[in-house]
């Protein structure tokens, strides 16, 4: 298969923009928006719903399966489809804006340049006073229409509630908390908006969703242990899909240009069954879709410093509180063994403690002895194992030692260290096709 075609095959398929034809791990979210529309839909009665989450957790993917069904349920039900408005609040400079935004994208012909207030959309959306059949309003990023007293917040949901409302009311935003914190007063208004809450992705689930994305292309593009790691890492910062699929763009941006600089040979423009992207692209990736100054603070540290903070996150992964400086030696010697290094003097390990410390990695006090001052990590262990990661041909050995290190307390193993074990697995396996993996 032509090498520049499958790229970028694979790159639509991760993009944004494309609709999967099944929505995974949001079936119980999608469920009651949809069950919500259809019957107010059908039964022409007005209501609101609140739909909130972490961003890139579906929530606009779940409008736009909603979208898609408005039409067939009126075709079923012998009915007028309803009007749509949508709006983003974002856009707005001003909140009382969003009269006149909605009112004009339910009524096209409408003059753009006239101010739309709130009467005015009261009255269009009353059947006493026009309106022949439902109106669907999804407002999105709703908190940006936060003011001091909240009054465009309030009327928008009332007009969900008023007699002879034609309005369904889906309001969309980050807030979990949004009409209990900000809109106390709704109940006496009558109004109590159903809230539905968008978890953040699970590893397990963002994996599931990079496989059914890829699971249409002819060849495998990714190696599973390159997936598996882009999935535990977002899911251990955000949760955040849209971050876990512009992660996978980018290392497919970094595979292509790396194969495209190793040779301008004919065959070089096809895709090879052995070719895919690797574990140390998607290292790369992540390292520019989370840039943090603690990781590029150990990454920027000398090989024997990155060893030292190496032995320190293994021996504070078993022991949750602080070691003596000593033990912690005792820990980077067993280390410089097991990889066959040279390992620094005492003096030069103390050294080092220090400039670690200094950098504010690693907590040094002090005491009358050296090897009896108390250290403890400052920073999270799956910060230093991703830091390492990202330099995977340089320091294997760094990984490899936490992996092994890990199996002798698997029973008490947390989530990130589990993390080390299974993303450093043997990464030379065979590469494993998207669709037999679903």
């Amino acid at each position: 298969m032509d090498f520049s075609a499958h790229i970028l095959a694979a790159k639509t398929a991760l993009h944004l923009s494309a609709v999967p034809e099944a929505i995974l791990c949001r079936s119980e979210q999608i469920d009651r928006i949809i069950k919500f529309s259809k019957d107010c839909l059908l039964e022409r009665r007005p209501g609101s719903l609140y739909v909130c989450g972490c961003p890139g957790t579906g929530k606009s993917l779940a409008m736009e399966k909603l979208k898609g069904l408005l039409s067939q349920w009126a075709v079923e039900a012998g009915i007028l489809p309803p009007d749509v408005a949508s709006v983003n609040c974002t856009t707005l400079t001003d909140a009382t804006q969003i009269y006149s935004r909605i009112y004009h994208s339910l009524q096209p012909g409408a003059d753009d340049d006239r101010s739309v207030g709130y009467q005015q959309l009261k009255k269009l959306l009353s059947f006493n006073r026009g309106a022949k059949k439902m109106q669907l309003l999804i407002i999105d990023e709703m908190d940006y229409l936060i003011t001091r007293e909240q009054t465009v917040l309030y009327e928008l949901f009332q007009l969900s509630v008023l007699k002879d409302s034609s309005c369904i009311l889906i309001g969309i935003a980050n807030a979990i908390d949004l009409t209990e914190r900000f809109l106390p007063r709704l109940r006496t208004f009558s109004c109590n908006p159903e809230v539905i809450t968008f978890p953040a992705y699970t590893k397990d689930q963002i994996f599931a969703v990079l496989l059914q994305r890829l699971s249409s292309l002819s060849v495998a593009t990714f190696h599973p242990a390159a997936l598996e790691l882009c999935a535990r890492r977002v899911s251990a910062a955000s949760g955040d899909m849209r971050k876990a699929l512009y992660a996978c763009r980018t290392a497919l941006d970094l595979f292509e240009a790396e194969n495209k600089s190793k040779s301008t040979e004919p065959e070089a423009t096809c895709l090879q069954r052995d070719q895919f992207v690797q574990v140390d692209h998607m290292a790369r990736a992540l390292a520019k879709v989370f840039r943090s100054p603690v990781i590029e603070t150990i990454q920027a540290l000398p090989k024997h410093s990155q060893m030292v903070l190496c032995s320190a996150a293994n021996l504070f992964r078993k022991r949750k509180r602080d070691a003596p400086l000593g033990e912690l030696n005792k820990q980077y010697l067993g280390f410089c063994k097991t990889t066959g290094m040279r390992p620094v003097s005492s003096q030069e390990f103390s050294g080092i403690c220090q400039l670690i410390a200094d950098q504010g990695l690693l907590g040094l006090g002090t005491a009358r002895e050296d090897r009896l001052r108390k250290t403890k990590l400052q920073v999270d262990h799956d910060d230093v194992v991703f830091a390492l990661q990202v330099r995977l041909a340089l320091f294997k050995h760094h990984i490899r030692y936490l992996r092994s290190s890990s199996r002798e307390f698997a029973s008490s193993e947390t989530a990130c260290c589990k993390s080390t074990k299974e993303t450093t697995a043997n990464f030379n396996d065979p590469p494993v096709r998207a669709s037999q993996l679903l």
